[in-house]
């Protein structure tokens, strides 16, 4: 029985971190154009397009749609309305990318650089605080952004659905009772 509360205290972990992400596809603006300065409730900087057709290696993630910005380091960045937890952003394309993330116009952690590719890849924002602007540490011209992952900073502290609490103790039931006939 000394492994109970060992499984307990992982089980309410691994609640905490439930929450719907939000992820932003672009899926919704199939074509070509000019991200909209508002998109998905977010406000980005000047320069922000996104397409839909073939061209490697700026592929997208999922879905055709992905965005990209040309216009310089000034303007590769997007805010958020509210504070959240930002997880991170598939790119493609050449060089390197990165992120600044910052909270009330302060700095609070610089992500690892991850190398580009014609392949997709998953740039994660390596930070778990709260955000409210994401600044770009890329090449401009040479990548391509898709699917960007945040939580709503309450989404990580939601309480569990009554549903979801009596599915963990019946496991938790069943797992007690398979220790004790082993003993």
């Amino acid at each position: 029985m000394r492994f109970l509360p060992k499984l307990l205290a992982t089980s309410f972990i691994a609640f905490a971190g439930m929450g719907n992400a939000t992820v932003l596809t672009f899926e919704d603006i199939p074509g070509q154009g000019t991200l909209a300065s508002n998109y998905a409730g977010l406000t980005w900087g000047a320069g922000w397009e996104y397409y839909d057709s073939a061209q490697s290696p700026y592929n997208a993630a999922s879905g055709k749609t992905r965005i990209y910005n040309n216009t310089g380091a000034t303007t590769d960045w997007f805010k958020f309305s509210n504070d959240v937890i930002f997880d991170g952003a598939f790119f493609a394309g050449y060089q390197t990318a990165g992120f600044e993330l910052f909270n009330d116009g302060q700095l609070v952690f610089t992500s690892s650089l991850l190398g580009l590719s014609g392949t997709p890849s998953f740039l994660s924002s390596g930070y778990s605080g709260l955000v409210d602007e994401v600044r770009l540490s890329v090449t401009n011209g040479n990548f391509v952004m898709d699917d960007v992952t945040y939580h709503a900073a309450a989404a990580r502290n939601t309480v569990p659905e009554p549903s979801s609490l009596a599915l963990m103790g019946l496991g938790l039931v069943g797992l007690i009772l398979s220790q004790r006939r082993k003993a």
